[in-house]
């Protein structure tokens, strides 16, 4: 089911690929109510933003689905996150690929 956030400027559909937070904020929510991992590289990259509600939400997300935080905290220096996404992204890279 995708769901269609309401902002000041008017709806806004969840997408990984706008670069609204709204629209982000809503596609993670989607991903962790999912229960599966097809949006986990998604997630992995909103680590990176720069936004820290989108980073918490990823995290939350990935917590949610995996059990695992990797060591990443959505608050820490910059230093400190990007040594957990590179975990995150070592975990990825074990993962069976879906088929398709």
């Amino acid at each position: 089911m995708t769901s269609v956030l309401v902002s000041a400027c008017g709806p806004v559909s969840p997408s990984y690929t706008d670069p609204t937070p709204a629209a982000r904020l809503g596609a993670i929510r989607e991903s962790a109510q999912s229960g599966t991992m097809d949006d986990a590289q998604s997630l992995v990259a909103n680590l990176a933003s720069d936004d820290p509600s989108i980073r918490f939400a990823a995290i939350s997300a990935l917590h949610r689905l995996t059990g695992e935080t990797n060591g990443y905290r959505f608050d820490d220096p910059w230093e400190s996150r990007a040594l957990a996404i590179s975990a995150w992204k070592a975990w990825l890279a074990k993962q069976p690929t879906p088929a398709p």
